[in-house]
């Protein structure tokens, strides 16, 4: 029996295998993605990157279509090209011209049918195109594409004009909201809000007949930040408050949570200075997954815990690995009953060439340099679910080869340390000409300390910035004297609109300059 897409289903009274030919199902995929501020085109953003200028290197329609292409060939790799029956998205931004808001998705893809999403961002661009939601053209873009069926759920956040119109960084400004694509009608949606994070979105879809709940989280950001677990604290307790209230209705009940917590799996464990963790403690994730299945009534398993511990990875930061992107669920979708869980079907989505590229895989975070490219600084994860028949809520899954709480205290290393130069191509003129095609790559690198205020180097005729994470580095190199040759290894990434260097470890630097002779 395979471990993926056939699910052994245990009688828990009995004891008993139930045939796999007593069962009529249907499978399907659901998704949880941060898409890294998938803007829209009303020229209206809170964030300077995505306030359009025309400059070379800022936000732009043409560039939305880039982003537009590289979500859908994340999508297109679900279900033959027909894209995941489900899913959860962060980071759509919320509308600030909400009078051209689309309610009616249908008429939308209607009233557009005979041109695309491409067209409409270049040679059709008009003030009635820049004014849709960034929502409905990604609906479009996915028509296009094939990929169709969806039903659009959005949360209800509202951008705050008086705090916008206020020059003050203090105040928390939202600029994102969270959604559902579902190919299963939606029945009802409820938008939570939460103190300094995106409103919880709530969905409960017709899956088949059967009622399946599924929440999408953006909780407050700062993983490892003792102030910003307040918030997240604050996030918790909304939703842990709503799923007692449903499982409290039907001890049953089937539902999926999900979303970008900015709090490790293991939250609790990875930072115990921070005493009581929204996640973990509040909200009561855990990777017990026998405790989950028989469970009879909360219990809420994180999928993380599908995965050998040095495969947890959506995300990094500093050097370390996270696992911000999240997918739990609780005991009714073990049972015989309405939605089931696929049995060790919980995966990271990494696409070479689309989503990730380096020789660490690291995410292809997002860029706004030269045409556009990449995709988030977050990989998707996903798993997998059918509907079941027997109407049976005592016939549990009996877990192959269940998770537990096992897992490394500290975060994974990304491995910037031991990255070798024979792992990395050099960069050469044909790059220093043409750098915005190569955002996020890692090289090895040869040039000359061009200046130190700020701190620079000069390779092939191009100059660039020069700058490290690690501050005692940083300070180090920016006592290279000038005109001194320099070797290093390097991520090129872009900064306020310039070029640069970004040397990741003390490893990497390989050569220490020396000034030239006169």
């Amino acid at each position: 029996m395979s471990r993926r897409g056939i699910f052994a289903v245990c009688n828990m009274v009995a004891t008993v295998l139930l045939p796999l030919s007593a069962v009529s199902a249907r499978e399907f995929s659901v998704l949880t993605y941060n898409v890294e501020n998938l803007f829209d085109a009303d020229k209206e953003a809170i964030f300077e990157d995505y306030a359009e200028t025309g400059a070379p290197n800022d936000y732009s329609p043409s560039k939305l279509v880039r982003k537009l292409q590289t979500i859908g060939k994340v999508l297109k790799s679900f279900n033959g090209g027909k894209g995941p029956e489900i899913a959860c998205f962060n980071e759509f931004e919320m509308d600030f011209t909400p009078d051209s808001k689309v309610v009616d998705y249908d008429a939308f893809l209607g009233k557009y049918k005979s041109t695309t999403v491409e067209k409409m961002l270049t040679t059709g661009l008009n003030d009635e195109v820049r004014g849709l939601p960034v929502e409905a053209l990604l609906l479009k873009y996915l028509s296009d594409e094939g990929m169709t069926g969806y039903h659009v759920a959005i949360g209800d956040d509202k951008p705050d004009f008086a705090a916008l119109a206020l020059d003050d960084r203090k105040i928390h400004k939202k600029g994102h909201k969270n959604a559902v694509f579902s190919k299963f009608p939606v029945t009802k949606k409820r938008s939570h809000p939460t103190p300094d994070a995106r409103d919880i979105l709530e969905v409960t879809l017709d899956a088949e007949g059967h009622p399946l709940h599924v929440f999408v989280n953006h909780w407050k950001s700062g993983a490892g930040d003792f102030n910003s677990e307040q918030s997240r604290r604050f996030n918790a307790r909304t939703l842990r408050g709503r799923l007692d209230d449903i499982l409290r209705e039907d001890p049953s009940a089937d539902i999926i949570v999900t979303g970008d917590f900015n709090s490790q799996y293991n939250q609790s464990q990875a930072y115990p200075f921070m005493g009581e963790t929204g996640l973990n403690d509040i909200l009561g994730s855990q990777g017990d997954e026998s405790a989950t299945a028989s469970a009879p009534g909360f219990s809420l398993y994180n999928l993380w815990h599908e995965l050998p511990a040095e495969q947890r990875r959506s995300d990094h930061f500093a050097g370390k690995w996270g696992t911000l992107m999240q997918q739990m669920i609780t005991p009714g979708l073990y049972d015989s009953n309405g939605v089931q869980y696929g049995d060790n079907s919980f995966s990271v989505v990494m696409l070479d060439g689309v989503n990730t590229r380096t020789p660490l895989r690291l995410p292809r975070r997002w860029s706004n340099a030269g045409a556009g490219g990449g995709a988030s600084d977050h990989f998707p994860v996903a798993s997998r679910y059918r509907t079941v028949e027997e109407n049976d809520k005592n016939a549990r899954i009996k877990p192959e080869k269940p998770g537990t709480n096992n897992g490394q205290a500290e975060p994974l290393s990304v491995g910037f340390e031991a990255l070798q130069p024979s792992q990395v191509g050099e960069f050469l003129a044909d790059a220093a000409k043409n750098p915005a095609a190569h955002i996020g790559e890692i090289f090895l690198v040869r040039g000359t300390v061009a200046g130190r205020r700020p701190l620079a180097v000069e390779v092939s005729g191009a100059k660039f910035l020069l700058w490290s994470p690690d501050v005692d580095l940083r300070k180090r190199m920016q006592k290279f004297p000038t005109g001194s040759g320099v070797e290093f290894l390097a991520e090129l990434d872009m900064h306020k609109g310039q070029f640069q260097f970004v040397v990741q470890a003390p490893q990497w630097l390989i050569k220490r300059p020396e000034a030239k002779s006169r």
